[in-house]
């Protein structure tokens, strides 16, 4: 069968249950749709700056970083902590702006009246009307985990606008590959639908500041703390180096120790030049005492030679200590020079008053000797005070090695420390600059988070898709009919039509009756089953042998499928065409359970004619059906045509296809077909051709069903 003209018969046949059940359909959602809610959309958008960010230390762009960064920033916005935050910044709004009976920028009066009915007298005393910033604190103190606790329900449960359901409706997408995320949020309030969106960018720039940069923060804290304490160490070492030397009366360690060394051998020098000195002085003055004899002695007891005598020394001592002790400029010593020199007069003097002798027993000059002797005892003199004070001076300069020694080891040890305290504050230092120099990175990649195109308050809603609902249920019923009628007419197993019926018993199917259950059309009724008769009376005209009796057997399966019915109409038929018909009913005429009925060969077996009746042109044998006796299959291989006679609105069993199978084997060679009676209009006029009354719509319709998309009417002037 042509698949298309099977849809367009299967459309057609099924016509009032798609348009009435679509109207039903459609006509619900229509009248259902006008108490939908209204919504608003609200659209943000936020520049984050991470794919053309740049960096301080000129590392290359990481793509994965970026897609890494973008997740990141939706899943933050779509995280049950920041729309918590968000929930609560509603409901501290709601409390604190909303009114009862007048719509606002912040709510509008029937979802602000929901929220008051819902709310405890508890919640309702946290709000402040004149500062939300209060509400919202005490709001966040109030909440806690807790079952009973009203807002913890309310962002767990489904409440409009708080929850965290409503709240996932939020749409967060990045536009392409740029930059950009955009925001979007659907709600029935246009108030709470902006301050959604809102609050939602704040809370993720807030919430994505935190998390990229509270590592960073943290590692600037522990290295500003590790700064503090190094810088405090290396303080605490240079101080304690600046104590001990304080303490140990040093200044310089490096400069005073070469300055000491080369004092000592400074001192060593004019030590030894000293002791030469000296020790020439000491014997010439000998040697003149061996010369000078008595003399000598006498002038070396004068008291006042001898008190001049140790001024000289005296005063060269204090110079020798003002030039070695000191280091003093030698005009600081001036003085003692002019004194000495003086002293040295005086004792040429003395030397003068106790020449009484002119030359000594030798021969020599006695001045001259004198004036040589005393010059030797002041030389003398002078050096044994010199070398006095040098080797006071060179103790001292042990004392100082001895001092120095040790403290070189510990300014050493302690200048050790402050190399390793200040090496370790410069590393302290160099983690902290690079540190910084991170967060300077992240700040240049993610603090550009910047709101580009702030949520506008909604003038106008989008609609309530009326139209939409309204298609789209006249569809879908069309739809669920047609799919559910096409099931039905796969798996049904009624016999309905030709095509069913075919297929079900492997039978042709010669024509199909009405019936008597048309009411629409029950005032063309017989018409119409006159129509049908007159088809299949053609239909079989062809098996009837001109000249002699046809015979045509009509039982069927079950009782009460027409037989009789049809019989009638074929009988009327026929007469009408001048043919002598005969109908031999098993009720009247033969008896189905009488024995010759069942061992019959030949119709005459069972039924006799009368002699009074004319020879039949045709003969009309109605069987009982076969649930109530059995068929002879001798006599119906003998008709010229055997009819079975089902009813088209009952189901064709699997015992019907077992019961005619002997039958159809054993008519095979012979006219063995299946009639349909009680058919729907559309069936038999499959057969017929349209029926009474010819309407114009119905005609319509029924040539689209054919496919006669531009047929016209047949007839023709």
């Amino acid at each position: 069968m042509d698949i298309l003209l099977f849809i367009s018969q299967f459309l057609y046949r099924i016509r009032y249950r798609m348009l009435w059940g679509s109207l039903i359909v459609t006509g619900l959602v229509i009248y259902f749709t006008q108490f939908l809610p209204y919504s608003y959309s609200v659209k943000g958008s936020i520049y984050t700056g991470v794919s053309t960010q740049t960096s301080l230390d000129g590392s290359t762009t990481n793509y994965a970083a970026i897609a890494s960064s973008f997740d990141n920033l939706i899943n933050i916005g779509k995280s049950q902590q920041t729309l918590q935050e968000v929930s609560i910044r509603l409901l501290a709004n709601a409390f604190t702006y909303g009114e009862e009976w007048n719509d606002n920028r912040f709510i509008q009066a029937k979802h602000y009246r929901q929220l008051m009915e819902i709310a405890p007298r508890e919640v309702l005393a946290l709000a402040d009307r004149k500062d939300v910033n209060k509400t919202l604190n005490n709001l966040k103190s109030y909440r806690r985990e807790d079952r009973h606790n009203f807002i913890y329900r309310m962002l767990n449960s489904g409440v409009q606008f708080y929850s965290l359901a409503a709240l996932d409706g939020i749409d967060i997408r990045r536009a392409g590959n740029s930059d950009i995320l955009h925001i979007t949020y659907t709600s029935a309030d246009p108030g709470m639908t902006q301050q959604t969106v809102e609050f939602l960018i704040e809370e993720l720039k807030k919430a994505y500041e935190i998390l990229r940069f509270k590592a960073t923060n943290d590692v600037i804290a522990y290295f500003e703390e590790q700064v503090r304490i190094t810088k405090k160490k290396l303080d605490e070492e240079e101080d304690d180096l600046m104590h001990y030397n304080v303490a140990q009366q040093v200044i310089n360690y490096g400069e005073e120790t070469k300055a000491l060394a080369g004092t000592r051998y400074q001192v060593d020098d004019r030590y030894e030049e000293a002791d030469r000195t000296y020790q020439g002085a000491l014997s010439l003055r000998k040697m003149l005492d061996e010369r000078m004899d008595i003399r000598a002695k006498m002038i070396r007891n004068n008291s006042a030679l001898l008190q001049e005598l140790n001024k000289v020394s005296a005063l060269n001592q204090q110079i020798i200590e003002k030039e070695i002790f000191t280091n003093s400029d030698p005009a600081v010593s001036q003085k003692e020079r002019e004194e000495l020199a003086r002293t040295e007069q005086r004792i040429s003097q003395i030397s003068d008053s106790l020449n009484q002798f002119n030359f000594t027993k030798e021969g020599v000059g006695i001045e001259d000797m004198v004036n040589e002797w005393l010059a030797a005892c002041v030389n003398e003199a002078k050096a044994k005070a010199e070398l006095d004070v040098l080797k006071r001076r060179q103790e001292s300069i042990m004392e100082h090695y001895a001092h120095m020694s040790p403290v070189g080891t510990q300014v050493n040890r302690k200048e050790r420390a402050i190399d390793i305290a200040e090496d370790n504050y410069r590393t302290q230092l160099s983690g902290l600059a690079n540190a910084h120099m991170r967060l300077k990175n992240i700040e240049m990649s993610t603090s550009n988070l910047q709101t580009v195109a702030p949520p506008p308050y909604p003038l106008s809603d989008n609609g309530r898709n009326r139209l939409l609902y309204v298609i789209a249920a006249f569809v879908g019923s069309l739809l669920f009919i047609i799919t559910y009628c096409l099931i039905i007419e796969v798996l049904d197993r009624t016999l309905r039509d030709s095509f069913r019926s075919q297929r079900l018993s492997g039978l042709t199917v010669i024509a199909a009756f009405n019936g008597i259950s048309n009411l629409k059309y029950r005032g063309f009724l017989k018409a119409c089953n006159r129509m049908a008769a007159a088809y299949s009376c053609r239909r079989l005209n062809k098996y009837l042998r001109p000249g002699e009796t046809s015979v045509i057997n009509l039982f069927s399966i079950n009782p009460r499928e027409g037989k009789s019915f049809l019989a009638k109409y074929f009988a009327d038929y026929w007469r009408k065409e001048g043919l002598t018909v005969r109908i031999v009913d098993h009720k009247i005429d033969f008896i189905p359970q009488d024995k010759s009925y069942e061992q019959a060969k030949y119709l005459n077996d069972f039924w006799v004619k009368n002699e009074a009746e004319a020879i039949p042109d045709i003969v009309i044998v109605e069987y009982p059906s076969m649930a109530e006796a059995g068929l002879p299959l001798s006599v119906l291989q003998q008709a010229d045509v055997n009819l079975l006679i089902a009813n088209a609105q009952r189901l064709w069993r699997d015992s019907d296809s077992t019961a005619i199978a002997p039958i159809k084997e054993s008519l095979k060679d012979k006219p063995f077909m299946l009639y349909l009676n009680n058919a729907d209009r559309e069936v038999v006029e499959s057969f017929t051709g349209e029926l009474p009354p010819k309407l114009p719509v119905h005609s319509f319709f029924s040539r689209l069903a054919q496919f006669g998309l531009t047929s016209q009417k047949p007839s023709i002037k």
